[in-house]
């Protein structure tokens, strides 16, 4: 086991002195295995800079047996044509070793491109699970009216 975590989206960038710093991260990338399927969140943006991990992310998730991997998009504020390639070559890795991958809930600026780019009927787009609202409410009803005292007699 390797002491330094991996810093998925981070990235080392010259400084004047020679050394390297670390630049804020564009991406972020978080792995929840539930069950069969194994989510990837996606957060940020998915451009020409960081696209390739999301797809070395799922190469090294692809281990037999077949596996599904579930990539949610609900928090991608920017997303491009590197973002449709790394889904597009996610997708096949994991098509050849018998596995699959479906995209949950685009956000708005993801669906937008891949309507846009018809690359939607490449990609499997599985619906976000509904969230629990509040109960409905029933209308209240009065109880019904007693007979007064002075009505009886």
């Amino acid at each position: 086991m390797s002491e330094h975590p991996l810093e998925l989206g981070l990235h080392r960038l010259p400084a004047v002195s020679g050394s390297s710093r670390v630049d804020e991260a564009a991406m972020w990338l978080t792995c929840t295995a539930p069950g069969a399927v194994t989510r990837i969140s996606v957060a940020g943006e998915i451009d020409m800079s960081n696209a390739h991990l999301l797809v070395e992310f799922v190469a090294s998730l692809a281990l037999p047996p077949p596996v599904t991997v579930e990539v949610d998009l609900s928090e991608v504020t920017f997303f491009c044509a590197h973002g449709i390639s790394a889904l597009l070559r996610a997708r096949r890795l994991l098509a050849d070793l018998g596995g699959r991958l479906t995209l949950r809930d685009p956000s708005p600026i993801v669906r937008r491109v891949l309507d846009i780019t018809d690359a939607q009927v490449e990609l499997e787009i599985v619906p976000a699970p509904s969230r629990p609202g509040p109960p409905a409410r029933q209308p209240v009803r009065p109880p019904p009216a007693r007979p007064s005292a002075t009505a009886a007699r």
